[in-house]
């Protein structure tokens, strides 16, 4: 990880946000109707993309591609996880949406968006009068 004042609040905060996905995943048609077919898909997408730029806000350079496998696998064991609930499906075009919004993701961190996290917390520092 960065060295980052709130890592620890950047890490937990990233990690309920997971856990609320998962959440919402495994309950019954919790996701909101959209006006369009395959709408879940979009949603799977920009998930993925937070989850994407909220992680690689904190991690070294050397860290992107383990955070990359980290998620794919994440999104593995989502649609896994939902094959056991009679109410819910595992659809392989979940996964693939998710890929998409991780690449949407990591394009945006590209852009700038790296570090996010720590240019906040300079934002946030105290300002020192001398």
């Amino acid at each position: 990880m960065l060295p980052l004042r709130y890592k620890w609040f950047w890490l937990g905060s990233g990690l309920l946000g997971s856990l609320a996905i998962l959440g919402l995943a495994l309950t019954p048609s919790p996701t909101p109707t959209l006006p369009f077919r395959e709408g879940d898909k979009l949603l799977h997408f920009l998930a993925f993309a937070f989850l994407t730029v909220w992680f690689l806000g904190m991690v070294r350079d050397g860290r992107v591609l383990r955070l990359l496998v980290a998620l794919v696998l994440y999104a593995l064991l989502i649609e896994l996880l939902q094959g056991f609930f009679p109410y819910r499906s595992a659809d392989p075009r979940d996964v693939v949406a998710d890929v998409a919004g991780m690449a949407l993701g990591w394009v945006l961190a590209s852009a700038g968006l790296r570090a996010w996290c720590g240019r906040l917390e300079a934002l946030l520092a105290p300002v020192r009068h001398e």
